[in-house]
């Protein structure tokens, strides 16, 4: 866990508004006004905004809880999905937090103008997964995620913001009798959360879903948000998204659907997982639920209804956040066929098997890297691209695993295998590669240098896997860090 953040001080200032100077700092124009706290513009490079709560017999009594909440997480979170904290108030005289400012929208404009282009729909889902996969590292959940608390960096870096209502898993929870208040955004909080279940990660999936749904079709999950759009999502799923928009594929109505599921454990387990299924939709199954365009029958509904009465979401063996990510890791195959032994590739097969049957929510993306020179060739020559014959090779090679689809994606990657292993890791936040060292030839002193090289600059789990044959020369079976 991260240690606290140590906070820079700031002259407390007992009347925050427009024209008066916090520290070295002028306060500006308000630039926002919500039921908790107001917010204003500080004149500063880089850009800060100022967050006061309200408070006071008109105000909620929350607000000061939320308040407190919010700073003593933004003290602990790090990189670049949360805002930074600047600098924090007194509690007692004048409290406030002081954050670097980030004005992108993009999110909240789509959810304006939805539905978007699947391929708008597609880069921002990826990004708010990513987002959120960052916090809950971290040991948080956001639990009021919607499109107007996501804001976007320059570079389209989606940013988490306003941690009032979050939960902190190494943290007593000051909100978890506090109040009795229902927490979240109507049209984007999960059943459990309803039920006051506030430390399941996977409520934020479903966040996501109806985030997702919103921008598919351009309506809410459940229809106004209101207590009767509270009570549906407690009996039955949502209408599906094809019957708002028949020209989306079924693959999303399948992710959609899924994040959207009443019990915590038949959603997603991880938001890291519905990245990856966004940007890797052919590894999305084939449902019967896929391709419906009606709501469910009679005879379903009333089931599922049923199933409600005695529905309970329980938290008393609540899952920490990052443990739930280690249950479903992402693992990175590197191949190169073309240069590997039958024994080589059987002692991948094995690796590969070992984690797939200990692992059982693991799942894989199959990777060859083939140098740009060589695509740049079979242009010039008018000769096929090489991809399709890796594709098929690195398909036949997985056969005996017998693993089933949805845990499989193969990619042909053009550059330098190093490079392009490495950043392919990072941006789709794989937990644990797996490569090949090259046996004793002229190749390995060009080619051995790769899971040398991967093994040093990853940053997740590597294994190294040799040949018997390689061993008994002096080599190790595994490297692992």
């Amino acid at each position: 866990m991260a240690t606290a953040r140590k906070k820079r001080a700031v002259t407390p200032a007992p009347h925050l508004r427009p024209g008066v100077k916090l520290g070295r700092y002028r306060v500006g124009q308000m630039l926002h006004e919500g039921g908790m706290a107001q917010l204003y513009a500080v004149d500063a490079k880089p850009p800060l905004i100022l967050k006061v709560p309200k408070l006071g017999p008109d105000h909620p009594a929350s607000s000061l809880v939320a308040f407190e909440n919010e700073l003593r997480i933004l003290e602990r979170l790090r990189g670049p999905h949360v805002p930074k904290l600047v600098a924090a108030g007194d509690l007692v005289h004048q409290p406030y937090l002081l954050l670097e400012r980030i004005d992108g929208d993009a999110l909240a404009r789509a959810a304006q103008q939805a539905p978007v282009s699947l391929d708008t729909l597609r880069d921002l889902g990826v990004q708010l997964a990513r987002a959120v996969q960052a916090v809950h590292h971290q040991n948080v959940i956001h639990l009021d995620l919607n499109p107007n608390n996501v804001r976007n960096r320059a570079d389209g870096t989606m940013v988490l913001i306003d941690f009032g209502l979050a939960h902190h898993a190494g943290l007593p929870d000051l909100h978890d009798a506090a109040f009795g208040e229902e927490e979240g955004t109507t049209a984007y909080i999960a059943p459990e959360q309803l039920h006051h279940v506030r430390s399941d990660s996977r409520s934020d999936i479903y966040a996501i879903g109806a985030i997702l749904y919103q921008l598919a079709t351009g309506h809410y999950p459940f229809g106004r948000p209101n207590l009767m759009s509270l009570k549906r999502r407690l009996v039955a799923p949502p209408l599906p998204p094809r019957s708002h928009n028949p020209q989306l594929p079924p693959w999303l109505q399948e992710i959609i659907l899924r994040c959207l599921e009443t019990k915590p454990e038949n959603r997603y387990a991880t938001a890291k997982r519905v990245a990856h299924l966004l940007a890797h939709p052919e590894s999305v199954p084939d449902t019967r639920r896929s391709h419906r365009r009606q709501a469910p029958g009679l005879t379903v509904r009333s089931r599922a209804w049923a199933r409600s009465v005695f529905q309970k979401f329980d938290d008393d063996a609540a899952q920490r956040p990052y443990e739930r990510l280690t249950t479903s890791p992402h693992v990175l195959v590197a191949l190169k066929l073309a240069h590997c032994s039958e024994s080589q590739k059987e002692a991948l097969r094995r690796a590969v098997r070992r984690l797939a049957l200990s692992e059982s929510k693991s799942y894989f993306t199959f990777v060859t890297v083939v140098p740009q020179a060589d695509w740049e060739q079979a242009r010039q020559q008018g000769k096929r691209a090489p991809d399709l014959a890796n594709l098929l090779a690195m398909r036949n090679w997985a056969q005996p695993l017998r693993l089933p689809e949805v845990r499989m994606v193969f990619q042909v990657l053009p550059g330098e295998p190093v490079r392009t292993l490495l950043g392919y890791a990072r941006r789709h936040l794989v937990d644990h590669i797996i490569v090949g060292a090259r046996g004793s030839s002229a190749l390995r002193r060009h080619l051995g240098s790769i899971s040398a090289a991967v093994a040093a600059q990853a940053a997740c789990t590597v294994t190294v896997v040799r040949t018997r044959k390689d061993v008994g020369k002096g080599g190790k079976t595994t490297n692992s860090k």
